[in-house]
């Protein structure tokens, strides 16, 4: 594999998780793991984050 698309498949991987936070901070899905419920403002993170990342790795690739 080409160093390209190995960058260009983890920034699509970053880019879905991101846009997946996003989906559940507009719907107002719970998270609820082992009786713990992840409040929502966690996925204010959980997407600037890897949409961050995702950018970022785009920009680099040659």
């Amino acid at each position: 594999m080409k160093k390209n698309t190995i960058i260009t498949a983890a920034a699509v991987v970053l880019f879905l998780a991101g846009i997946s936070h996003l989906i559940r901070i507009f719907y107002g899905w719970d998270i609820v793991i082992d009786k713990w419920d992840i409040p929502t403002w966690v996925s204010f993170i959980g997407s600037g984050i890897p949409i961050f990342l995702s950018y970022k790795l785009l920009k680099i690739r040659e």
